[in-house]
Order: C-alpha cells, then structure tokens, then sequence
C-alpha cells in the first residue's frame, strides 16, 4: 500500500491510503506541538474541544449527530513522539459506497473541523464549565497512572533517566500545572495550536485522493498564520554514568525497570537491526529475557524489552520479587553483554525477525495502527512504507545486530519495591 501526500496549506499536509481492505474510511487531524512549557496546556486542549462546538454544544447533541452518520465513531486524543506532543481528533464512518445516502464522509470532513475550529465560547475564551469539567478528568487521567504499576515504572524511569530534557514531561501534563492554569491563556494557545501548528491529515480507506483533497479544502476554515518549525528530538548521549532510583509504595510485587540510551533513532539505518536486536532481548517467548530470566532462572512474572524509537531509548521492563533484585539485574545485563559478543542462536535471531514481521503485517489491518506508523514516518521526515520496512527487516544480518549491540549504554535503573519506611524516593549513582 503506497500512501499518498499532498500538501494542503501552510504547513498542512494530507496523507490518503487508498485501500479496498475496509469498509470504512478513518480521519485523522494530527497537530504537532512542541513538547515545551505549554505541554499541559496543550494536553487539555482535545478535551476541551471534545465537550462540543458551534451546532453541537453538549455531548448529547454530539452523540445524537454521530448516531445519525450511521453510528460513526469520533475521539479526541494527546500521544507524545520523541520530544513533541500529537493532539489528535478522529473520526471513522462508513464508506459511502456501502450506503444508500452519500455525503457522509463530507459530513465528517465538516464535523471535525466544527469541533476543531468552532468550540463553545464563553466571555471571550472556553466555556468555563467544560475547562473546569476537563481539568479534573485530566487531574483525575494523571493521578490513576500510579495504579497501572508497569506503566508507572517506565514513566517513572524515563523521568528520571531524561531529567533536564524534554523528554521527561508527562504527555497528559502535570498536576500542579493544571490547577494553576490561566484559563486565557488556555484559549490563546488553542488559537495558536490550530493557526501555526503543523498539520497532518490522515485518511485511509475506498477512496478516491483528488476528492478527498477537495473535499478537505473546502471543509477546513481556519485562517493559517506562520507556521511554527518544530525542532529536532535529541537521542544522542554517549557519555552515560548509570544511575540507580529506588520509589517504596505498599506493591507486592517489584517492578524493574532499565532504561538505555540506544544512541540510535528512527531515521537512521542502524534503525533496522536495533529492531531486530529488541526483539532477540524481549520480544516474546523467543527472546533471552524470556527464556532466560523468567523461564531458566524463574527470576521474573515477566520481562521484556521495548524501544521508544523517536527518542532512542531501550527500556527492560520484569516484575520481581524484592529480593531478587540485583540477581535479576546481573542476569538482565549478561543477556546484553552475551548479544555484544555475538551470542545469539539462529533460533534466537530467526525468531526475532519472524515476530516483528507478523507484528507488522497486522498492523496493516488496523487503521489507526496504520495512520500511527505514517505518523511517525511525518515525524521522522522518513518515506519507507510499512512493506519496505518488513523488507529491510528480512535483510538485517546477525553482524549488524552485534554492531548496533555495541552502542546501547545502560542509562538508568529504576526499581519500585514494596514500603520500608514510608513513601520514599532513593537515588544513587552506580
């Protein structure tokens, strides 16, 4: 599937996957943010928009018109790639070609560019109820992080692995932030959102490019300022003394979790068998952390490894009883060392390419797995299609994978252990 670009406006581009695999055609307006100070402000900003918009004021009234484009699906989201925010609003209908009525997919074009450009205003900025509504649900989205304990250890280690960067800054926002926001300002940084922000549009499905770009210049009505360059994520750091932090909570269980700098992105052609060299380490049930440390030394409830490809990081993830730490922790870095050395068995290394190419071949079922990985292509200022990236993944060598092996550099350990004395957060360097 070759995807289709063209470029809209300033700073606004269309992305069309044309494909018979659906019956139904996805929209996606993605706006690049910068991950700076206004994150939290730029976090909100969906929810917000969300709560209703010039014609369709209330929730109800949103589910009423969605009920009558034949139970179309709209959603609103906040995604963090490398060091810039995505805020996102979606819609899936129903292929007109599959309809009786025509014109749904125009009414959703209209839709979504009502929600996005013609919000509820209030006083000259939102309507307060709903900033006030949204801002406790966010509170409310950031504090319930800490009871998905494996998610709250990689945000946690990615904090403290990328202190003084970026990076570190939670993509749904910060607490403290939320309850001092200026509800002004709120709405001048939505202005600036729509007006200088770079704008991908992503549509996949039975459609036809030349009118889908039409109807997108007709539907979308805001007036584009200069547009805002977006710079560049840092991933290199190759100088990295580890470090270890250690956070008490009343858990049961331990969670570990590393974090490595790769000192490799996305865009780069080391790229491939870092994929390649992930999925060996903690792929799946071929990889070594799950032979070796859950299975062999029955070290870990589970283990694995995964790359945050914009930022260039590696992280190993194993739920752990306490005292098993530092034997998990030592096993953990043999696996690593013993890739470093070339040690990795044709099963090993065959099982790897195997995994990620199913992987990828089932996202192409998905359309916003589909949009996310054209997505990050825009981000990356990359053009290699989901079918040339299995490709080069087919063709990585075991050479190259102890080659990219030889770059990863242990940055951080974060173990979050059950309560000894009190909430307490430990930090040491190694």
């Amino acid at each position: 599937m070759r995807i289709e670009n063209m470029d809209i406006d300033k700073g606004v581009k269309l992305w069309v996957l044309p494909t018979k695999k659906f019956k139904t055609v996805t929209i996606s307006f993605c706006f690049h943010r910068d991950l700076d100070e206004d994150y939290t402000y730029n976090a909100l900003i969906p929810a917000v928009l969300k709560r209703g918009c010039e014609g369709f004021e209330t929730l109800k009234d949103i589910e009423r018109h969605l009920e009558s484009l034949y139970g179309a699906l709209f959603d609103v989201g906040v995604q963090k790639k490398g060091e810039r925010q995505i805020l996102r609003f979606s819609m899936e209908v129903v292929n007109d070609d599959y309809l009786a009525e025509q014109g749904i997919l125009a009414q959703a074009f209209y839709f979504l560019n009502r929600v996005i450009n013609r919000p509820v205003l209030e006083g000259g900025g939102f309507k307060k109820s709903y900033v006030a509504q949204e801002k406790e649900n966010m509170k409310n989205r950031i504090k319930s992080l800490v009871n998905d304990k494996i998610q709250y250890s990689l945000e946690r280690c990615a904090q403290e692995m990328c202190k003084g960067e970026k990076y570190s800054r939670y993509v749904f926002g910060d607490v403290k932030e939320l309850e001092s926001m200026d509800d002004a300002k709120l709405y001048k940084v939505y202005l600036d959102v729509v007006q200088t922000s770079p704008l991908d549009v992503f549509v996949v499905g039975d459609v036809d490019p030349a009118k889908v770009r039409l109807l997108l210049e007709r539907s979308f009505s805001v007036e584009r300022k200069q547009v805002k360059a977006i710079p560049k994520t840092t991933y290199k750091k190759l100088q990295v003394a580890p470090k270890t932090v250690t956070e008490e909570m009343d858990v049961n269980q331990g969670k570990l979790t590393m974090g490595f700098r790769t000192n490799i992105s996305a865009a780069d052609k080391e790229y491939f068998p870092l994929l390649v060299y992930s999925s060996i380490l903690g792929g799946g049930p071929h990889s070594k952390l799950f032979i070796n440390v859950r299975e062999k030394a029955s070290l870990a409830y589970y283990a694995f490894a995964r790359l945050e490809k914009f930022k260039g990081l590696m992280f190993v993830g194993a739920g752990i009883d306490v005292d098993k730490y530092q034997q998990t922790v030592d096993i953990i870095m043999e696996q690593l060392n013993a890739m470093a050395r070339g040690q990795i068995t044709q099963q090993e290394f065959e099982g790897a390419i195997n995994a990620l190419v199913t992987s990828l071949k089932g996202s192409m079922d998905q359309p916003s797995q589909l949009i996310d990985y054209y997505l990050g292509n825009s981000v990356m200022d990359s053009d290699v299609t989901l079918e040339e990236l299995i490709e080069k993944i087919k063709g990585v060598t075991m050479d190259q994978v102890v080659e990219v092996s030889n770059k990863v550099k242990l940055d951080t350990i974060y173990f979050l252990r059950n309560r000894k004395r009190g909430y307490v957060v430990h930090e040491k360097g190694n």
